[in-house]
């Protein structure tokens, strides 16, 4: 047991889905509280999300102060609460273009994250229109090759894996709500932990006084890196087994729980 305190800690960093998030993509009234109650009691607080802004600027970055920096894109991006860019990297135009003609050769899906919008084509166009959180998103022939913070493929098969490895792109393989395979790219070397360097560099708040929470492998460097490691009950294995502490599963709203009992003293 953990004889820790939120008072050792200056920031808490959520991954959004299925942890700030239950599996229906909702984020509760009680977790808001939490939130705007850490805020008021002075610690920093923001997400860590692979999401891009276009996924996160019209309902879950508001619950945030609009000082609050948040890790975003897989790593890529670094912003605000209004969506402001402090840092990103972007996939070169080239790589982006030959991924395109990759992709449309072999009759594969992709969506690709974008300041401005996701871009996609159908069924996964249609569906990110109905996503709860007001998505931003766009038809992919619209799309120029700049500025492409990531992309996510869904049930990549080993020759497209080869493909991104030979094309010196980064990719984390992952499972959905539904247990559906995918992969997020990024470009080489960024992930969610490399980024939290230059949050702690903007914040001044160094990762050995975050608290951390998360749910899923590209979750893993960044939880490592911080100071404490909480995983959610619906984690996968391997985060589980890295953490310092393992909470309810959040469809059980064990984030807010959790949150309320740290706040009101208890151990972390």
């Amino acid at each position: 047991m953990s004889n820790k305190k939120l008072s050792d800690f200056k920031a808490l960093l959520f991954d959004v889905d299925r942890t700030l998030t239950d599996t229906n993509c909702n984020i509760s009234t009680e977790v808001i509280f939490a939130l705007n109650k850490l805020n008021q009691e002075g610690f920093t607080i923001g997400v860590c999300s692979g999401r891009g802004t276009p996924h996160l600027l019209n309902k879950v970055l508001p619950i945030f102060p609009e000082n609050s920096l948040h890790i975003t894109t897989s790593g890529s991006r670094l912003i605000n609460s209004k969506g402001k860019i402090f840092w990103e990297q972007s996939i070169e135009e080239e790589t982006i273009k030959n991924l395109r003609k990759y992709i449309a050769e072999n009759n594969m899906l992709a969506v690709f994250f974008k300041n401005d919008a996701l871009y996609a084509i159908d069924p996964i166009l249609t569906n990110l229109k109905n996503n709860p959180w007001d998505v931003i998103v766009k038809n992919l022939n619209k799309m120029t090759n700049d500025g492409i913070g990531a992309v996510y493929i869904p049930n990549p098969n080993d020759e497209t894996l080869r493909y991104i490895e030979n094309a010196s792109l980064s990719y984390k393989k992952m499972n959905d709500n539904f247990g559906n395979p995918y992969i997020d790219i990024t470009p080489k070397g960024i992930n969610k932990s490399s980024t939290l360097k230059r949050w702690s560099e903007y914040t001044g708040i160094p990762p050995e006084k975050i608290i951390a929470f998360g749910d899923s492998l590209n979750d893993m460097e960044f939880l490592q890196a911080c100071g404490f490691k909480v995983a959610m009950g619906n984690s996968v294995t391997e985060i589980k087994k890295i953490a310092d502490r393992v909470i309810g599963h959040t469809d059980n709203n064990s984030l807010a729980e959790y949150l309320t009992k740290i706040i009101q003293g208890g151990d972390l």
